[in-house]
């Protein structure tokens, strides 16, 4: 038989009330902590399973947020995958994952999130005209939203979380051009490689600075065994570079595997920066640089924002920007 909030009430010499609101995620904080505590352990101890669809009936909430993302084939969007879930783990709420699809602009893609949510974690979206395209006629532009990523060359004016790969490129870039290297090429997946976007443009500007030519490897997928071959063309058909910046870190995986494929030395023929900050670059020979992204910080934040943005719906925008941290590895000299 179910355990009920009566029985609950009943061990602990509770009014049901009171371990109602102890349990709502809507009202807890109204209860004592030490007697929110009690009721907590005891629901735990006896087995006591929320009715979900009465709670989100009485509070016309589903407690769930959507995670729009592009893909999860790639490990960063895995990873803030991931760190959504922590964000929410020790809260009423839970997550719901939709793949987008952005970048390959699916016509299918309104049909991913028709499950009600309260709100939702959009990481690096296209402009909004293209997700009208995408997302057709669904009622999405009602739904509160956080953008969050390094997309916000995006034009977009409500919450977002952005950390600054435009400049990280820009650092990694500078470094390169400090340890001697003057023919660095870019690797960039299909459709990053035009302005607008932060690496691309923050490359462009710095190799012009520097009063260098650019080199942009553009792979034809994302699929790192496409840009392990278009690194490795590019090099056969142009001559060799000295540097390589990748636009994420499993094509500075592809490019290590491009240049040893030619002959050349990682980093004494080439130097090599990938960008996301994976933690597994640091277990290659040599460990490769990369420039980080605090994805936990980033995910807890816009997971705030947007349970914020739920409750005042009417309050101004809130916009972060995090720093990027440069992981300076023998890779890069």
């Amino acid at each position: 038989m179910a355990i009920t909030i009566r029985d609950i009430a009943r061990e602990l010499g509770l009014s049901p009330m009171t371990v109602s609101r102890a349990l709502s995620p809507t009202e807890s904080l109204s209860v004592k902590p030490f007697t929110r505590q009690r009721v907590e352990e005891a629901a735990l101890r006896l087995g006591y399973q929320i009715n979900r669809s009465a709670r989100n009936l009485a509070s016309g909430r589903t407690f769930v947020l959507g995670v729009w993302i592009s893909h999860l084939h790639s490990s960063v969007y895995s990873q803030i995958v991931k760190a959504c879930q922590e964000a929410v783990q020790n809260t009423s709420l839970e997550l719901s994952v939709s793949e987008m699809d952005w970048h390959f602009y699916d016509e299918d893609a309104h049909r991913r999130f028709q499950w009600p949510v309260d709100g939702v974690l959009a990481v690096d979206p296209p402009p909004l005209g293209e997700m009208e395209k995408l997302l057709g006629p669904t009622p999405w532009q009602d739904i509160p939203r956080v953008h969050l990523g390094s997309g916000q060359s995006v034009p977009w004016d409500g919450d977002f979380v952005f950390v600054d790969l435009g400049a990280g490129t820009r650092a990694a870039i500078e470094h390169l051009l400090s340890v001697g290297c003057t023919r660095i090429a870019y690797v960039s997946p299909p459709g990053a490689d035009r302005p607008g976007m932060c690496h691309f443009d923050a490359y462009i500007e710095t190799m012009r600075r520097a009063g260098l030519a650019p080199r942009v490897i553009v792979s034809p997928s994302w699929d790192i065994a496409a840009a392990r071959q278009a690194v490795r063309e590019f090099v056969e058909r142009n001559g060799s570079v000295d540097g390589i910046y990748c636009h994420h870190d499993e094509f500075a995986i592809a490019a290590f595997r491009a240049v040893r494929d030619l002959g050349l030395r990682v980093p004494e023929d080439v130097a090599l920066i990938g960008c996301e900050g994976n933690a597994f670059l640091e277990y290659f020979d040599p460990p490769l640089s990369t420039i980080a992204m605090p994805i936990g910080e980033m995910c807890h934040r816009a997971v705030e924002l947007l349970q914020r943005r739920i409750k005042l719906l009417d309050a101004a925008p809130q916009n972060l920007t995090l720093p990027f941290e440069f992981l300076k590895r023998a890779s890069s000299r």
